[in-house]
């Protein structure tokens, strides 16, 4: 499957709200999260919401990058 290439504005649609898939970017690749419990109606733990850039956001996680490493790449994310 080849891999898709999302703007902002295309990923933001992708929220995880009102039956929406929920998809997130980190470092440029787009996972999709929307099958994980942890990321229901497309917010995480109240603190971070699906359809956006979370680059920055997870130095502030408990966890590191093998647990977001167990979603699938869906896609990239260009300006």
């Amino acid at each position: 499957m080849a891999l898709r290439k999302f703007t902002t504005q295309e990923l933001y649609r992708y929220n995880g709200e009102d039956g929406a898939p929920a998809f997130i970017a980190y470092q440029g690749k787009v996972y999709d999260v929307s099958r994980s419990f942890l990321w229901k109606e497309g917010r995480h733990q109240a603190t971070h919401f699906a359809g956006i850039d979370l680059s920055g956001a997870l130095d502030q996680a408990p966890h590191g990058l093998d647990l977001l490493n167990r979603f699938p790449v869906i896609g990239w994310l260009v300006e």
